[in-house]
């Protein structure tokens, strides 16, 4: 089901799937989706006894775009307004990608609301100077020419080379419903995030950390580095796919996943 919520006067599209008052795993997706994305991964969970939800980040899916910088602090506040719409104080924390950054803001911010935390297709390093002026550029490409230059650049990096048949249409429709003002907010917001590295240390959940083999987007070491600086996180390399490995290897990564949430259910 889906369900709309308020998050300083704003309305935003909440995913759920699985029992009402279970605990609770948060998805934040990856640019340039939304949370249809997280599908097979909500049901493995929902199936495995957890209340799973998904948020659309403003511009994204079906919640509107801010019109401003969406800084990943931002993404964190939605995300404990879900959890408080969910009735839950705690919550296992799920992020691929930007959505990833949006995880490491809400264990910055909300250190005490974290039950597990899973990141797949991310990095805890910030922005270079020549990444960030990329994504400036993209953005002023966006508000220019609509959407589609920017996802044709995007979208074809999200999978392995020689993705699953149906992956790649799957994910063009997908991209097709972000908004030229929330891929610009997006773009500045992710240029504008701080470095992640030192906080990780502080980290005391249960915490896996996810990289495809033939990630495009995020090199190898980006995530050894996120699973060398969380005491005792497990890193899984999934072979034969790319930045989105929940997408192309579905069933091994809900294993891996529902394995790590529910540690602290089974405590």
């Amino acid at each position: 089901m889906h369900l709309a919520l308020l998050h300083d006067g704003r309305p935003a599209l909440l995913r759920v799937e699985g029992p009402a008052g279970a605990p609770v795993a948060l998805f934040f997706h990856p640019f340039p989706l939304h949370s249809d994305v997280w599908d097979e991964m909500l049901k493995a969970c929902a199936a495995s006894g957890l209340c799973a939800a998904a948020l659309d980040a403003p511009g994204f899916g079906g919640t509107p775009p801010l019109g401003r910088l969406m800084t990943m602090d931002h993404l964190a506040t939605l995300g404990a307004c879900a959890i408080d719409t969910l009735g839950a104080h705690k919550a296992s924390i799920v992020g691929c990608s930007m959505g990833g950054y949006a995880a490491m803001a809400f264990a910055r911010l909300f250190p005490e609301r974290i039950s597990a935390v899973a990141l797949m297709g991310t990095k805890a390093s910030p922005d270079t100077e020549e990444a960030r002026k990329n994504r400036e550029r993209q953005a002023i490409l966006a508000l220019s020419n609509g959407p589609d230059p920017v996802l044709a650049e995007f979208v074809p990096k999200l999978l392995s080379p020689d993705p699953p048949s149906g992956a790649r249409a799957r994910i063009e429709e997908l991209a097709r419903r972000a908004t030229a003002q929330g891929i610009a907010d997006a773009l500045r917001g992710m240029a504008a995030r701080p470095t992640s590295i030192p906080d990780l240390i502080a980290w005391k959940w249960p915490t896996l950390v996810v990289a495809g083999e033939q990630d495009q987007l995020i090199p190898r070491a980006e995530a050894e580095t996120l699973a060398n600086g969380v005491h005792g996180a497990k890193l899984h390399v999934i072979r034969g796919a790319g930045h989105l490995p929940f997408v192309e290897k579905p069933g091994e990564v809900a294993q891996l996943l529902t394995a790590n949430l529910q540690v602290r259910v089974r405590d």
